[in-house]
């Protein structure tokens, strides 16, 4: 079946998307799936992306990830697969841009506030060790998240300095309290993560800051913050040090 995948996406959501900032990009196979067209576009720092994906498992299906949830169509032949971009489409033009334009008002953090906290982390934790000398780890997650919780309904552009202080003692903890972690620079952002895979079931990769921002924007710090440095911890390290559930 020769299908022109990509120039059907523009013929059908070139116009629309276009006039939202967006560019349509192609890329090649992967393993189990094959990116068909990506809808990509920055905004004030933002990037956003939308991918159309081929399932190449699951034959003739292709999918939009979409708020967590995958969303799939099926086409066996060119008519269907307009037919399943059509749908796309629709969906976007009923509540999908819109909902991207929305999510561009959340806060979010700048280069120069990632670089910031990437220059910084190391003093600004050296001085809050120093101030609370022979703390274990669940004090210290118990302290960030208390830093967090306390600027939950202040606004932004002034919570964000108590934000970055916590991010930079979160940093170093993770460098500091939690075995065989190491600092990686992300490949496809501006954030840097901290990745753990010694002595565990799976690689952990994840980002100080993006946790900390999470937990403000969704006002939950046991989700975003105790959750997310438990993956860090093998089972029986959890049992050992008795990492909090929830504080």
């Amino acid at each position: 079946m020769s299908i022109k995948y990509k120039k059907i996406i523009e013929e059908i959501m070139g116009e629309e998307a276009k006039k939202r900032g967006f560019s349509i990009k192609s890329h090649p196979k992967l393993i189990a799936t094959k990116p068909l067209g990506i809808l990509e576009r920055t905004v004030d720092e933002q990037s956003q992306s939308l991918f159309i994906t081929e399932d190449l498992i699951h034959q003739g299906d292709i999918y939009i990830m979409f708020e967590g949830k995958r969303m799939t169509y099926h086409y066996e032949d060119e008519e269907t697969f307009r037919m399943a971009i059509s749908q796309i489409n629709e969906f976007m033009l009923r509540e999908g841009y819109s909902k991207m334009d929305e999510w561009l008002k959340r806060p979010y953090y700048k280069r120069e506030d990632i670089i910031f906290v990437r220059n910084n982390y190391e003093k600004d934790y050296e001085k809050y060790i120093d101030e609370n000398p022979n703390t274990i780890i669940n004090d210290d997650l118990l302290h960030i998240c208390q830093m967090v919780e306390s600027v939950y309904n202040i606004e932004w552009t002034v919570a964000k300095k108590q934000l970055l202080l916590a991010s930079e003692i979160l940093t170093g903890l993770m460098l500091d309290k939690i075995k065989d972690t190491y600092m990686v620079e992300g490949k496809t952002s501006n954030y840097f993560f901290i990745d753990r895979e010694a002595n565990i079931k799976r690689k952990v990769h994840d980002t100080p800051m993006g946790i900390v921002l999470n937990a403000y924007r969704q006002k939950n710090v046991n989700r975003w913050i105790l959750d997310e440095i438990k993956a860090y911890f093998s089972k029986e390290e959890i049992e050992n040090i008795g990492i909090y559930n929830e504080k």
